[in-house]
């Protein structure tokens, strides 16, 4: 993929998954279902924050998926981090799960046997109803694209969701084994050829969140 991007010659952007929802909880299939983070997602996004601060990270830009349990997120994230930029962009969302969403993998077991057998094996390139994977990494590209151009220049850091984001660090080289915990992430570098992956974010420990939290 080449992009549109007009960094010259790249540009550091950090993909973070957003807070834990009650369907995440639960096991939902959320999708572009608009579901709030829990009182432990806005935890972990406070927490993500202070390990960001801790280790001197600085952004010129924070952008999000316009689904609550993002664009909560990234204003936590934006607000800790004194982050002035804050941009919204519905081409973040997650991938749109059609006729699977709200329901949860025993759910789709029981209603849907064989498409999610054929699922499992690679053999359906979409949920019934839902959106393809190329589907959303164009809608993806496209708002990277967009934001590449409105914000102002440095790093970035992107607040959008799980399948997205173990879809676009496929696609960039990395070896993704599962979907990335709330409040995970990865570094990336964005040049005229797309992106180059690079590191992942450690994972929260005890000491990234206040008493009580």
């Amino acid at each position: 993929m080449t992009s549109n991007w007009h960094t010259a010659p790249m540009r550091s952007l950090l993909l973070v998954r957003h807070g834990e929802s009650r369907w995440n909880v639960e096991g939902r299939w959320q999708g572009w279902i608009d579901i709030e983070l829990t009182d432990h997602g806005v935890a972990q996004a406070r927490a993500r924050a202070r390990a960001l601060e801790a280790t001197g990270h600085s952004f010129a830009a924070v952008a999000s998926s316009d689904l609550v349990r993002a664009h909560r997120t990234a204003e936590i994230l934006a607000d800790h981090l004194g982050i002035g930029e804050h941009f919204v962009e519905p081409g973040l969302r997650e991938r749109f799960g059609g006729d699977w969403q709200g329901l949860t993998t025993a759910e789709i077991h029981e209603r849907f046997p064989v498409e999610r057998d054929l699922w499992l094996r690679g053999e359906l390139p979409t949920p019934p109803g839902g959106e393809s994977l190329e589907a959303m990494l164009e809608r993806f590209d496209a708002a990277l694209t967009a934001l590449d151009a409105i914000t102002p220049p440095g790093p970035l850091l992107v607040v959008s969701h799980g399948g997205v984001s173990r879809a676009v660090a496929t696609r960039a080289g990395a070896h993704v084994e599962g979907v990335s915990g709330n409040l995970g992430g990865r570094w990336f570098e964005m040049g005229p050829s797309g992106l180059v992956a690079g590191a992942e974010l450690d994972e929260l420990e005890a000491h990234h969140f206040d008493a009580g939290e």
